[in-house]
């Protein structure tokens, strides 16, 4: 191996180290904070986005693991990282091999579907806890419609997000 080859591998392991270790302190900071969490979340996404970005998605899937498997054993409310867990983590490495396939129609389809089988699989488990009068009729679509439209505004604000990191923040990282 080079030392050109070495010093990439340790860069890689480096920012994947440090992004890591953010995104564990936004998880431990979601979980005692008592507004504003689903920005938590987002923001976890975001960073690992660099991670895929910069490194690679392999990459990013090993920092998916190493954060999910570091914030069960450290923060104490295990239920706070569900969100991080089913969609906000695994989400950002969907939308990554989803946006690879450069086929809007297919992307949009398969965007929903990695958005409602983790919500289509909570709300079977979760409608057994509540009452009769919250889990049909109107209140139930009205609901579904709200958090599609809810789920497509995080997405335009994850591309934006992508589109910016692209523009004015990876020129300054790739420099060094």
């Amino acid at each position: 191996m080079s030392r050109k080859e070495s010093d990439n591998g340790a860069r890689k392991i480096a920012l994947t180290a440090i992004l890591s270790a953010f995104i564990i302190i936004i998880l431990f900071l979601e979980s005692i904070v008592p507004t504003g969490r689903l920005g938590f979340y987002a923001l976890a996404s975001f960073i690992l986005s660099v991670i895929v970005l910069e490194n690679g998605v392999r990459w990013g899937w090993l920092a998916y693991a190493v954060t999910s498997l570091t914030a069960a054993l450290i923060i104490p409310e295990k239920l706070n990282l569900l969100p991080y867990f089913v969609f906000f983590g695994i989400y950002t490495l969907v939308k990554y091999h989803i946006e690879s396939l450069r086929k809007k129609w297919l992307e949009i389809i398969l965007k929903l579907i990695a958005f409602n089988l983790p919500l289509w699989i909570f709300w079977d488990f979760v409608k057994g806890f509540l009452p009769d009068r919250l889990t049909e009729g109107l209140i139930v679509i009205v609901a579904g419609i709200i958090l599609q439209v809810a789920f497509f505004v995080y997405d335009k604000i994850f591309t934006l997000w992508l589109n910016y990191y692209f523009e004015k923040i990876a020129p300054k990282v790739r420099k060094y």
